[in-house]
């Protein structure tokens, strides 16, 4: 277009430089140079110099004598080749302003998309006394909102863990979901340590972040337009995202060790203290069966409440061990219905109220510390039916529920609870209903609690994901 404009350039200034021929004397070149200046600031060095080099030609053919002739006199051939050289030169100044007035606006509009992109990053939250499940996600969403996408993933490891975890802006429940090393492939395709990305046709782009503690990558999606900024932007974004999940980190981190420390506490005023206090109990307990005289009957009561505060003595040691950071579990798999009937067996004698245990399969079987959270849900479900509900007797069912789930149900035809029909977990957290201990023990755990209550007695029922697990000649005896 621009050489075409030349040409046009120097077509009018030839046609005006003939209408004016009389009144411009020698001055024949007059109304070329505004063709060559015109064509060099507007279309660049290319067609001014086509500019220049036509109107040397028109000039030479047209108003040097002889006219409509290229055969010029020496003079004429010097006066030519000053015009072509004042005009290459005009041309080159010319252009080279325009490259650098196109330059200037592109600095310009760098420097603005950076100070926005600063403007954009300079409110970034800061999360204190906030967990990294509860962190993550507001990290992400306020990402989303800087960057102006539909959503962000992230996908980190940290330096002492095996695992990968990953957190997006919306989707599925989980704040923070944790992967196994082998399914790295899957959840971080692309490698920490690649360069930013940016994929126009997806709307997509990518950048990591390395820090001391963590390492990983974030990833935007529905970004829209072809933001020319987009590249920095998720670079910065990204940085400001892996420092806020370090602070997370640490912080939880720092809580880890805190609650470590008051367990460890916890249990060694408890072994000290409680436990040698009920030894002395039960020793007293004794001393006062075996007194002399003493009638038969309450000799037998005082040793019945010994077993009962031996038995819990063994509760709170088991206790004692699952506080400690580092203990002697026991066996990594524990037999369920073993332990449940020996709980069963003890409060019915200690509440004279008939207990029912039924575990399906017999041989089910978890580990070692689900069968110790189960034991307590048990005993605090059953426990909260004597004291409150009066019932004349309890069922506890145990049974798998689903692929990897297990599902516990503890009845009775007590009195139920103050309200009435069957509300679910959420609405039980919302309406503050419910045994409060039971209901964030369970919630602890992972699972879901719901409660059925009518005048004629109450139904408990508990899910707790990924614990149920078979023994193995369990299994084969079921092909």
């Amino acid at each position: 277009m621009w050489y075409a404009a030349a040409v046009g350039a120097v077509a009018a200034a030839t046609a005006f430089t003939f209408l004016l021929r009389g009144l411009m004397g020698p001055s024949i070149s007059l109304l070329f140079f505004p063709a060559v200046i015109l064509t060099a600031v507007y279309g660049g060095y290319g067609p001014a110099l086509l500019a220049t080099v036509l109107s040397t030609a028109s000039l030479a053919f047209f108003f040097v004598p002889p006219i409509f002739s290229f055969e010029v006199g020496t003079d004429d051939i010097i006066r030519l080749a000053v015009f072509a050289a004042v005009g290459v030169v005009t041309a080159s100044i010319s252009a080279a302003r325009r490259q650098a007035e196109a330059a200037q606006r592109d600095a310009l509009e760098e420097l603005q998309a950076a100070v926005d992109t600063l403007r954009k990053v300079s409110g970034w939250p800061v999360f204190v006394d906030a967990s990294l499940a509860a962190g993550a996600r507001k990290v992400l969403e306020h990402a989303v909102n800087v960057v102006g996408c539909a959503r962000a993933v992230v996908v980190w490891e940290a330096e002492e863990e095996p695992w990968i975890f990953e957190s997006a802006s919306s989707g599925g429940p989980d704040a923070v979901a944790r992967h196994s090393p082998v399914e790295r492939d899957a959840v971080a395709p692309e490698p920490f340590d690649a360069p930013t990305h940016y994929d126009k046709a997806l709307g997509s782009a990518s950048a990591s972040f390395a820090l001391e503690h963590l390492r990983g990558r974030v990833s935007f999606s529905g970004i829209p337009g072809t933001p020319a900024d987009i590249v920095p932007l998720a670079d910065i974004v990204a940085r400001e995202v892996g420092n806020s999940l370090e602070q997370l980190y640490l912080h939880d981190r720092l809580q880890q060790i805190a609650i470590r420390e008051d367990r460890i506490r916890v249990a060694r005023d408890l072994h000290d203290g409680v436990l040698q206090s009920l030894t002395g109990i039960r020793l007293q307990l004794q001393a006062l069966a075996d007194e002399h005289g003493a009638p038969s009957l309450i000799s037998d009561r005082l040793l019945a409440v010994e077993r009962a505060i031996a038995i819990e003595q063994r509760e709170l040691r088991l206790f004692i061990e699952d506080l400690k950071p580092i203990g002697s579990h026991r066996s990594t798999e524990a037999d369920l219905a073993g332990a449940l009937e020996e709980l069963r067996s003890r409060l019915a004698a200690e509440w004279q109220t008939p207990i029912v245990v039924r575990v399906s399969p017999p041989g089910l079987a978890v580990a070692a510390p689900v069968e110790q959270t189960l034991r307590l849900m048990v005993r605090e479900a059953a426990i909260n039916a004597l004291k409150h509900a009066h019932p004349s007797r309890i069922a506890v069912d145990v049974q798998p529920h689903g692929a990897d789930a297990l599902r516990l149900v503890v009845t009775d035809d007590g009195r139920g609870f103050p309200f009435r029909g069957r509300l679910e977990h959420d609405a039980l957290v919302s309406s503050n209903a419910g045994p409060l201990s039971l209901r964030e023990r369970v919630a602890a755990a992972g699972g879901r609690l719901a409660i059925e209550s009518a005048p004629t007695g109450s139904r408990v029922e508990i899910i707790l994901p990924g614990v149920a697990r078979l023994r193995d000649q369990e299994i084969r005896s079921s092909f």
